[in-house]
């Protein structure tokens, strides 16, 4: 069952955003139920961004892009482990892709889902509440919904960086406001924020901004409210992060709690009193 889908072939905002102050963009924004369904619309965004770009610690093809789809992390940064929100900024490949989760509100770290293969419960042990777009891992904040994304100069991981776009794939947004994007520039004025459609229990959305330059420095997600309804994410497609003229130092990322209270807050995000996630 499709539940909205829209087209975008011309450079315009087909959703009214909740605040909008940048140059030319371009919004992608779709809910599916399957992976097949949603798979044109996040193709689209990745042609908008550019050929992939490879994942090593260099300056890639700034019309390009990177991306993530949580297969490169190991089991021991995923479930029942904490995942750090650095993983993906290294001097290494396949990590060098200048990006960094940071924690925000009471989101205390972060977590991916666990494979078959390695013998945890998969999609966070709940199967009937999630859909993968790529298999098989999943990506959660964890003690809260809030968190951010940031950019880095992928060829020495200090320097903040801006991109032109950031598109996600989340999964079991079941509310219209449920889940948001914000984007900000380098001076952290907020250039464009919307809503993330929804859909059935266990669908798959997609929301990505493109922008016409590279501006973006951060963006904010609100994955839902903590305590009602997990909404989890899959895959990250950015376009490629180039340094910012006026870069200014960011702190270091924050230390996460044991990944037994990382599963603990992971398990408080469902309904109160819900036993099967099937809602």
């Amino acid at each position: 069952m499709k539940q909205f889908k829209y087209g975008l072939a011309a450079a315009m905002v087909l959703m009214s955003p909740l605040a909008a102050n940048a140059g030319v963009l371009n919004v992608f924004s779709a809910n599916e139920d399957t992976a097949a369904a949603l798979t044109p619309t996040v193709d689209a965004f990745r042609a908008a961004l550019g050929t992939l770009n490879s994942n090593d610690p260099v300056n890639g093809d700034a019309n390009g892009r990177r991306q993530i789809n949580w297969d490169a992390a190991p089991d021991a940064v995923s479930d029942p482990n904490a995942f750090p929100g650095d993983f993906f900024n290294a001097n290494v490949a396949p990590r060098a892709r200048g990006i960094e989760f940071r924690a925000a509100g009471n989101t205390t770290g972060f977590q991916l889902s666990s494979t078959a293969a390695s013998g945890e419960p998969v999609e966070f042990g709940f199967p009937a509440g999630f859909t993968f777009f790529s298999a098989e891992r999943l990506f959660t904040p964890v003690g809260d919904t809030v968190f951010d994304v940031v950019f880095f100069d992928p060829a020495d991981q200090v320097t903040q960086a801006v991109t032109r776009g950031l598109g996600v794939v989340f999964t079991d947004v079941e509310s219209n406001t449920g889940a948001t994007m914000s984007f900000y520039d380098i001076d952290d004025t907020l250039l464009y924020e919307q809503n993330v459609l929804s859909g059935s229990n266990a669908s798959l959305s997609f929301l990505g901004v493109t922008f016409t330059d590279a501006e973006v420095a951060r963006v904010r997600i609100n994955a839902g409210i903590e305590g009602f309804d997990s909404i989890v994410m899959d895959d990250f497609i950015f376009g490629e992060p180039v340094a910012a003229t006026n870069a200014v130092p960011l702190p270091a990322s924050l230390a996460f709690l044991p990944a037994g209270l990382a599963a603990l807050g992971l398990m408080r995000r469902r309904r109160p009193g819900a036993i099967d996630p099937v809602v």
